[in-house]
């Protein structure tokens, strides 16, 4: 899977041979307004105008008021399965699960969360819309 840095470096966005956007905060990275801006911008460039379904791992990082908000108002994802390790990894995915554009999911294991994402594929036959 070929990575793009965003947000100076605190992340890395590509998309994995199954399809799905795989999105990786580094441990640590503090996620500010602009950084959501910039890794949704990128998640839409990525999708081609699609909205594809989205791997993202939260552990130990911290994220804006602004950020959450952007983040869902964005609709820029079929469905997102979050990957945490912490009490404060699970608050902040149940924050950033609060819209209902799409399907959110917690998970302590990307193992798991990529099964459950593959299994939302499946069960939609790939219908994925217009970003």
């Amino acid at each position: 899977m070929e990575e793009v840095l965003i947000a100076g470096g605190k992340g890395r966005l590509g998309v994995s041979g199954a399809g799905f956007l795989h999105l990786f905060w580094t441990p640590g990275s503090q996620v500010d307004l602009d950084d959501a801006m910039k890794s949704i911008e990128k998640m839409q460039g990525l999708g081609a105008g699609l909205a594809l379904p989205l791997l993202v791992e939260i552990s130990d990082v911290t994220m804006s008021a602004a950020a959450r908000g952007a983040f869902e108002r964005a609709e820029a994802v079929l469905a997102v399965a979050m990957v945490g390790s912490t009490v404060v990894d699970k608050v902040l995915a149940a924050a950033l699960g609060r819209h209902g554009f799409c399907p959110h999911a917690y998970f302590t294991s990307r193992a798991e969360a990529i099964e459950w994402l593959d299994s939302l594929v499946s069960s939609q036959g790939r219908g994925l819309r217009q970003a």
